[in-house]
């Protein structure tokens, strides 16, 4: 799974709203793991994953749920997303930096 549409068509039947926005695969692969545990909770939903600003930010019912242990999963979601999208971000500067794009393949210019 890399795309968000692929991942929004797996969890459609326990998505209440706008489902997985940031289409980066790292986090995609990373939430796909999280979420077939999460699956295994009787009554788990998720409104969106998305980003505000620049900002990761994980809406759930796992604070409904469980919640203490709830808020403590959204922190570690959207600092683990946060972390990746860091990363990604740093690999594709030093991508451009030596003219190359994302897949590795020479910039037009």
């Amino acid at each position: 799974m890399r795309t968000a549409e692929e991942f929004n068509n797996t969890y459609e039947l326990i998505c209440e709203g706008g489902g997985l926005v940031i289409d980066v695969p790292a986090v995609v692969q990373f939430l796909n793991v999280a979420f077939a545990d999460f699956i295994k909770i009787d009554g788990f939903r998720y409104t969106q994953v998305s980003t505000v600003r620049g900002i990761p930010r994980v809406d759930t019912n796992l604070t409904d749920i469980i919640p203490y242990v709830g808020h403590v999963i959204h922190s570690e979601l959207e600092d683990k997303i946060s972390l990746i999208l860091k990363v990604e971000f740093e690999v594709e500067e030093r991508l451009r930096s030596i003219n190359l794009d994302k897949n590795g393949k020479p910039l037009e210019i």
